[in-house]
């Protein structure tokens, strides 16, 4: 199972300053100074019974750095080998580690954090012999025993009977692996017709997807009215177990007026309803009359003309 990766750069220093990023599923520590860098990738969710790698990437910054340990450790993860050793690293190169490792069984949903140790020496300008310089740093893992997903959607307010129109959304996992989705859109209201349904095979840990519907109501609807329109499916996880997803809007159905030209959304204003619509009649009237002034105005130059001749 792919999973989406995130990053913690620890950087080690004399004097450490600490500052926290939150974020929705991890927690980004950074702490610096001009002399080593550490850079860790692993995924954002893992599940119980999980095998995934925590990949790890040393720098040097300066000469004379020397002994470099780098140790991982957590009650709650199983790695094969918690710790690596460099002997020496000149300025700007850099050594890659990978540590494999398994999310135990019975971990509980939730955060839970690991020690990262790092330990360097040192030999400065004035330095006799190199100096140690050691640093712990928390890294935060997000386990999820089953997916959860997220549903936004984006439609109109307002639609006139029988047009179509689109119901725009997303769909956010924020759980582990999600499988077999399937979604549509339905109303007790009124009817609708068209493209209003979706099957998404697989939807991975901290992935999302966009869709869209394109539906319309019946046509003979009768006086307007307000209907609320239903989005909603189901889904399974690793696990075999089916969930459920759901989410809602309203929307307000009306004919198209005779001479209505434009779209249906609108506002309310009391008890009227006002919608930037523009009547057949209001255009015709519109160039009825600039063909009038337009007269006039000619008429007018051909009257100055004659005087002046």
């Amino acid at each position: 199972m792919s999973h989406r990766m995130k990053s913690v750069t620890f950087w080690v220093l004399l004097v450490v300053s600490v500052t926290s990023f939150p974020s929705s599923l991890a927690l980004q520590n950074a702490i610096s100074d001009p002399n080593l860098s550490l850079t860790m990738d692993y995924p954002d969710i893992l599940s119980q019974g999980t095998e995934f790698v925590i990949s790890s990437v040393v720098k040097a910054n300066v000469d004379q750095i020397s002994n470099i340990t780098v140790t991982v450790s957590c009650p709650d993860l199983q790695i094969q080998q918690g710790g690596f050793h460099i002997d020496k690293l000149a300025k700007d190169s850099t050594f890659g580690n990978n540590f494999n490792a398994t999310v135990r069984n019975g971990v509980p949903d939730g955060t839970f954090v690991a020690n990262i140790d790092l330990e360097y020496y040192v030999k400065g300008l004035f330095d006799s012999q190199p100096v140690r310089h050691s640093v712990m740093q928390t890294a935060q893992f997000e386990v999820a025993s089953k997916p959860l997903l997220a549903l936004d959607l984006q439609a109109p307010s307002d639609v006139f009977s029988g047009e179509p129109f689109s119901i725009k959304g997303t769909i956010a996992n924020k759980g582990s692996e999600m499988h077999d989705l399937l979604l549509s859109a339905y109303s007790s209201e009124v009817r609708l017709s068209g493209m209003k349904s979706l099957s998404i095979t697989d939807l991975e840990p901290g992935k999302s997807t966009d869709f869209e519907f394109l539906v319309s109501t019946q046509k003979d609807i009768g006086d307007p009215i307000s209907a609320v329109v239903h989005v909603n499916g189901t889904y399974s996880g690793d696990d075999g177990k089916s969930y459920s997803l759901d989410n809602s809007f309203n929307v307000f159905v009306r004919h198209r007026g005779l001479f209505e030209i434009g779209d249906a959304n609108g506002i309310w204003v009391g008890q009227f309803f006002i919608a930037p619509v523009v009547g057949v009649g209001t255009i015709v009237s519109s160039v009825i009359g600039f063909l009038i002034f337009l007269w006039h105005y000619k008429n007018k130059k051909r009257k100055r003309r004659a005087r002046k001749t």
